[in-house]
């Protein structure tokens, strides 16, 4: 009876990790509709955020669209269309807006995350505990930026000087109050944008925002 006892509790723990959310580690969701570049709102209603990419948004509420938000929300579009898509989870099943974060793939096993990145279509956003494809990820981006792909195929660079912070992997302006924040062991100087997103770092919205990206 213990034993059985013992089974059952490990079963239901095992249902409740594979099951949490209604999404199974396996298990093929519909897509009701593209929000933007990185995210879409599945049938059942949820909101699923890409991880470990950030697209350039699109118009909303009092905010303009960034330059490449509406290009960035095609390519999404494109990828996903009328597909069906798995979700793959990381560490955390929630971002801090309660929204689902995922690796989203395809009936044919391509990362649609990655592909956002090979296209240009959105650059890296390190955020841990979830980076377990950073690697990959990173490499589709530098990719993305030798071929001069989406937003990096017209690439002109702002004179300037940059820190980052090596915990956060985000970049600041050098002038930008945030960076007296950054623990001087933590801080990296960047010349360029340019070597920032290289190196796998983000613009910190609190000083660059969508300054850091090209316009068309």
């Amino acid at each position: 009876v213990e034993m059985f006892r013992k089974l059952t509790t490990l079963g239901l723990a095992l249902l409740l990790l594979f099951c949490a959310d209604g999404v199974g580690a396996e298990q093929w969701v519909a897509v009701k509709r593209v929000n933007d570049g990185d995210t879409v709102t599945l049938a059942a209603g949820r909101l699923v955020r890409y991880i470990g990419v950030n697209a350039p948004e699109i118009n909303h509420e009092r905010n303009t669209a960034e330059p490449f938000g509406f290009d960035a929300r095609s390519r999404n579009i494109e990828l996903i269309g009328p597909r069906r898509i798995r979700l793959e989870f990381d560490i955390e099943r929630f971002d801090d807006y309660g929204r689902t974060i995922a690796y989203v793939f395809l009936p044919d096993s391509s990362m649609v995350n990655e592909k956002l990145l090979q296209s240009g279509a959105a650059h890296c956003l390190y955020r841990m505990p979830n980076v377990k494809h950073e690697a990959r990820l990173l490499k589709a981006q530098r990719e993305a930026m030798q071929e001069r792909r989406g937003m990096w195929r017209e690439w002109r660079e702002k004179e300037g000087r940059y820190v980052g912070n090596r915990n956060s992997r985000r970049f600041h302006a050098a002038a930008c109050p945030e960076v007296k924040r950054i623990s001087p062991k933590n801080r990296v100087v960047f010349s360029k944008r340019w070597d920032a997103f290289w190196a796998g770092y983000s613009p910190a919205r609190e000083c660059l925002s969508a300054s850091a990206i090209p316009s068309k």
